[in-house]
C-alpha cells in the first residue's frame, strides 16, 4: 500500500488454533512492528478470521493501547454456521455464532470504545452467510458487489482505496464519519476490529 510501511503478521497454522493463543502472538507482533517502525500506534487490516482474532486482542488483551484504526475485511463478526465443517479445529468451534467466544466479544462492553475501526464486507461473499454477520454493530461498515467475493476483497481497488483514505483521516470527512466518531467519543463507545493473516500498516513520515 503506497505511502505505508507494512508489516504482516504470520500466525501459524493457518490460525486455525485457539483464537486466544492467535491474539496473544498478534500482541508480540503489533510489538515487533512499534520497534522496528518506531510507532506509538498501529493500524490493522484483518481477513476473514483474522478480523476476529484482531478483535479478541484490542478486546481482551488490551490492544486498543497500541492501535490507532482498525479495518476488517470479509470478517464474520456475529458467526457463521458452516464453521460447524471446521469442528475439527479449535478456531471452527469458536466461529460458531453461539460460541462462547463469540458471545464475549460481542457482549462485552469494551467493543464499544472510541477506537475507529471499519468493517468491508461484499454483497457477493459466499462465506458469510448470513451476510448481517459480517456488519459491525460498534463501527463503520461499507459494502463492495459483485464480481468481489470473499476472497476478492484483498485485492479490491476499492477496498483498498477506502483503507487509505481511512487511515489517512479522509474517509471519515468524505463519508460524514466525523461528527459521528465525535459524539462517539462523548459516549466512551469502543470499536475493535479484522485475511486469515493480519497486516500492520504505519503511515509513513
Amino acid at each position: 500500500m503506497e505511502g505505508f510501511d507494512v508489516f504482516e503478521a504470520d500466525l501459524p497454522h493457518l490460525q486455525t488454533g485457539d483464537i486466544a493463543k492467535s491474539a496473544a502472538m498478534l500482541a508480540v507482533e503489533v510489538q515487533r512492528a512499534r520497534y522496528r517502525y518506531d510507532a506509538e500506534k498501529v493500524n490493522l487490516v484483518g481477513h476473514s478470521l483474522g478480523g476476529i482474532i484482531s478483535r479478541y486482542y484490542l478486546q481482551k488483551l488490551g490492544g486498543w493501547k497500541y492501535v490507532n484504526r482498525s479495518v476488517y475485511l470479509g470478517t464474520p463478526h456475529k458467526g457463521v454456521y458452516w464453521a460447524v465443517f471446521g469442528l475439527f479445529t479449535k478456531a471452527g468451534r469458536q466461529l460458531l455464532p453461539n460460541s462462547r467466544l463469540m458471545q464475549e466479544l460481542n457482549n462485552d462492553p469494551s467493543r464499544c470504545r472510541n477506537i475507529k475501526c471499519l468493517s468491508i464486507i461484499s454483497n457477493f461473499d459466499e462465506m458469510i452467510v448470513p451476510r448481517e454477520s459480517g456488519i459491525l454493530d460498534c463501527g463503520y461498515n461499507k459494502t463492495v458487489n459483485w464480481p468481489v467475493g470473499h476472497w476478492g476483497m484483498v485485492f479490491s481497488n476499492k477496498a483498498i482505496a477506502w483503507i487509505v483514505d481511512f487511515f489517512d483521516g479522509i474517509f471519515d470527512i468524505r463519508e460524514g464519519f466525523a461528527k459521528v466518531y465525535g459524539e462517539r467519543a462523548r459516549e466512551h463507545e469502543l470499536c475493535v476490529s479484522e485475511r486469515e493473516g493480519v497486516e500492520l500498516l504505519k503511515k509513513a513520515g
